[in-house]
């Protein structure tokens, strides 16, 4: 798959191309539906398939605000390369292509396509006057508009899923995302703390990304393509007066050294909220208890360890 970086003064020249093009974070149901539509009409029509998507998240690079991914372009790059897509194209986000009108936008990286495959509300060009019906009124390609999909009598999109997240909803939340709502991060040096309560932690760097509510959570693990329960906290430990928000996991049955690998963490159920113990004893109790929930969960689901689920 050839990646490659767009700036407003570039062009894509390639003919024939099914393109479909949104900013995919979570890479949700609905987004999964924009893909394997792409991926069955360039099979079908025997051409070559490309996914578009933005270097960062238009309105929060307007409103001047840091954006926290869902799913980082790393992410997306793999994603669309399991997919099967023979090119992945990342449009530089700066002013000069937030205020490039649509029609241009069209000339410069889409006129060019056999077929573009968009969602129903997507938007481009400056004030986002370009849309899926304008992209339709052009002849030059065929345009596919994937209509709005709904769970629940709602609308399945990125912001949703967020509010979920963000209130500790995970189990609706993933149903919306087809998967667990997974980060991936590199372990770095923590407190220690873990190992005096008998549940050593590996704390892992986020950085850029959306972290779900604070609280503890039911998770997996996934290191060098096996997969291990796990428990996570995400939160200031207030029984020992923090202060910055970690994000540790306490990994079932695994006695290997984790500092400095990188692992993914899959989000499977909120259990509760962050809590400030009275007592070393107290909190270590409330661990064990934690410990059995998460087990019960997954022995009910069949999933055990040094197994992908």
């Amino acid at each position: 798959m050839e990646i490659r970086y767009l700036h407003v003064e570039d062009t894509i020249d390639e003919e024939n191309l099914v393109i479909c093009i949104g900013f995919f974070d979570g890479i949700h149901v609905a987004h999964q539906l924009l893909v394997t539509e792409s991926i069955a009409i360039s099979k079908a029509s025997h051409t070559k398939a490309a996914m578009m998507t933005f270097s960062t998240q238009v309105m929060a690079f307007i409103k001047n605000e840091q954006y926290f991914f869902m799913t980082p372009l790393e992410a997306k790059i793999a994603y669309a390369r399991q997919m099967g897509f023979d090119y992945f194209f990342v449009l530089d986000v700066n002013w000069d292509l937030v205020n490039m009108p649509a029609e241009e936008f069209i000339i410069r990286f889409l006129s060019k396509a056999n077929t573009l495959v968009v969602g129903f509300d997507f938007s481009f060009g400056r004030y986002g006057l370009g849309n899926a019906e304008l992209l339709k009124s052009h002849h030059e390609f065929t345009t596919k508009i994937i209509p709005e999909l709904t769970y629940e009598g709602e609308k399945v999109g990125s912001t949703r899923i967020r509010y979920l997240l963000n209130n500790g909803k995970v189990l609706s939340a993933n149903r919306l995302l087809g998967k667990m709502y997974m980060i991936t991060g590199t372990v770095i040096l923590g407190k220690g703390r873990g190992k005096t309560l008998g549940y050593p932690t590996a704390n892992i760097d986020y950085d850029g990304y959306f972290l779900p509510h604070i609280g503890v959570y039911a998770t997996t693990i996934t290191i060098a393509n096996k997969t291990y329960r796990s428990m996570t906290n995400i939160g200031n430990n207030p029984t020992f007066n923090g202060r910055d928000v970690t994000l540790e996991t306490h990994v079932f049955d695994y006695d290997g050294l984790l500092y400095g690998k990188q692992i993914s963490i899959s989000f499977a159920f909120f259990m509760r909220d962050e809590i400030k113990f009275t007592s070393k004893a107290e909190l270590i109790a409330q661990l064990h208890q934690d410990y059995e929930t998460i087990n019960q969960f997954f022995d009910e689901r069949g999933a055990t360890n040094e197994k992908n689920q």
